[in-house]
């Protein structure tokens, strides 16, 4: 019988009744059924900052969840160069690799601050699914949105220029990572300039600059420990460039305006 994993008093996951509907709302923000309800509970491994989980030398042989913190993923490719795939906050999913490739790939995943994660085997998931297939479905759904996100940043990478893309960037990362504020904002814990040029696919300096112009604009605050995204505001100035962008996932973005 499969233990659901819900967010606790401290924001960390936990074992908790099915009964109690978290996962239901939580698979209703997803829009599709939500893998954490279907998931065994694991002991929680606690990760220093910076530290490695896997790397290439050492490849990925689990799927983890995030119970709190964040992980930076990243592709790596010939003479070290390195592009940061995905940034997985609280309640996110990673590792999906080995559930599906064998062998050894060119990926690596580090904890960008004090992080717990808990974690599967491939054997383990796969007797879960043959207990309660609902976790199969759950996980191709789950493993499907990736994907379309992904296509999502390959194209804006390919279509937009930079200052496009790091806003583009920005209202992804606060919309996933950050917390409402008051004045509209969502704020995200710090993440360096060169995390976020990894992310984008460009160079610490031009991130740099493109931050400090938003920060001239009022659409972004932020210092070294948040940063304040106008995700609303970002959008609608991306709109009168004839960039579509949503901030879908914010649900006070529709009454969000510069500050």
């Amino acid at each position: 019988m499969s233990i659901p994993l819900n967010r606790g008093a401290e924001g960390k996951y936990s074992q908790s009744p099915r009964s109690n509907g978290l996962n239901q709302g939580r698979s209703q923000k997803l829009g599709y059924d939500d893998p954490l309800a279907y998931l065994l509970q694991k002991r929680v491994e606690e990760y220093t900052r910076q530290q490695i989980i896997y790397s290439p030398g050492a490849p990925c042989n689990r799927l983890y969840l995030v119970s709190w913190g964040r992980v930076a993923v990243f592709g790596v490719k010939g003479e070290g160069r390195q592009a940061v795939t995905r940034i997985v906050g609280q309640g996110g999913l990673f590792g999906e690799s080995a559930l599906v490739l064998p062998g050894e790939r060119q990926e690596m995943a580090v904890a960008l601050d004090k992080t717990g994660l808990m974690s599967w085997t491939r054997d383990e998931v796969d007797a879960q699914i043959e207990r309660d297939p609902r976790l199969g479905l759950a996980l191709a759904q789950y493993l499907a949105r990736q994907c379309v996100d992904l296509n999502i940043r390959l194209e804006s990478h390919i279509i937009h220029k930079t200052p496009e893309r790091v806003m583009l960037a920005l209202i992804e990362l606060a919309e996933s990572l950050g917390t409402p504020r008051e004045d509209g904002a969502l704020r995200m814990p710090h993440l360096t300039h060169q995390t976020i040029a990894q992310y984008v696919g460009t160079s610490r300096e031009i991130v740099t600059f493109q931050m400090t112009r938003l920060r001239r604009l009022k659409l972004l605050k932020y210092n070294r420990a948040f940063a304040d995204v106008y995700t609303g505001a970002m959008v609608e100035m991306l709109r009168s460039q004839g960039i579509s962008a949503s901030a879908s996932r914010s649900p006070q973005a529709a009454s969000q305006a510069t500050p």
